[in-house]
């Protein structure tokens, strides 16, 4: 039951032709995360980090696919290069707190949400 709550919460969607990845929200760590591609697909179509600098890493693992991650909706639009898999590469923004979507420019079906939000600080070791 808790994992459909999560999962809703994160926007996925199964009929109605949207991003079907789902998976659960990943969490920025020491300002960084990583999105990964495989199957035509981002393994999250949800992230969270607090407010600041954020370095995304693209983990694309469909060999002989072009990917990037492209921000259309944060402030110039940043994005990384098409880069055919196996590869890496990072895409370093600076995020005021809001809801920014994350999509891959030639596969639209990758889209996925990065929620920048204080509440997603670091809350120490208890938690």
């Amino acid at each position: 039951m808790l994992a459909l709550v999560v999962l809703a919460a994160c926007g996925s969607t199964d009929d109605d032709g949207g991003n079907s990845s789902g998976g659960e929200c990943k969490d920025a760590d020491g300002g960084r995360v990583t999105l990964v591609a495989d199957d035509l697909r981002w393994d999250t179509d949800c992230l969270r980090a607090p407010p600041g600098a954020l370095t995304i890493e693209v983990d694309n693992r469909d060999e002989g696919q072009n990917h990037n991650v492209h921000l259309p909706t944060a402030p110039g639009s940043p994005a990384t290069e098409l880069e055919q898999g196996r590869s890496q590469q990072e895409l370093g923004v600076d995020l005021a707190p809001g809801s920014y979507e994350y999509i891959c420019d030639i596969h639209p079906n990758m889209v996925g949400t990065l929620t920048v939000d204080a509440a997603n600080a670091p809350r120490g070791p208890s938690g």
